[in-house]
């Protein structure tokens, strides 16, 4: 089934709670509430999500209740913040472990898994030196 409008932020945002992956966790659990999740996946099902609340120490269900609940997100991150017990310094080493993580599974920023797929094998020059030569190539390649 395809999705039609929801699409979760990106795992690296850090809106709420100063946290990467806490935004796009707390989009995705408020869409298994309202039942729109689509092909997404949340809590225990998600590895992204499972790393994240393993650091934060609170489960998916209580997550899912919390951000169910506190629909504004300065509330929320207040609230992860008081629940988590995590410093800041801490925050801030999971910042930047989990960004350099998810940066060398996806350097181009994008799922290039899915690109692959769309596009077919990479041209044979980076796409980023020349994007317009890119799909151009794309193009005319078929």
């Amino acid at each position: 089934m395809k999705q039609k409008n929801f699409r979760p932020r990106s795992i690296l945002n850090q809106d709420i709670a100063g946290i990467c992956g806490v935004a796009r966790m707390t989009d995705k659990a408020r869409a298994v509430h309202a039942g729109k999740l689509g092909s997404y996946k949340f809590g225990v099902d998600s590895g992204q999500d499972t790393t994240v609340l393993s650091f934060l120490g609170i489960s998916a269900e209580v997550f899912q209740e919390a951000a169910g609940q506190i629909e504004n997100d300065v509330r929320l991150g207040a609230w992860i913040l008081d629940n988590c017990k995590v410093s800041d310094e801490e925050i801030s080493q999971f910042n930047r472990e989990f960004s350099s993580k998810w940066h060398q599974i996806s350097p181009a920023g994008g799922n290039s898994k899915r690109h692959r797929k769309l596009f077919g094998e990479d041209p044979p020059f980076p796409w980023w030196m020349a994007p317009r030569l890119w799909i151009l190539w794309k193009i005319f390649k078929r």
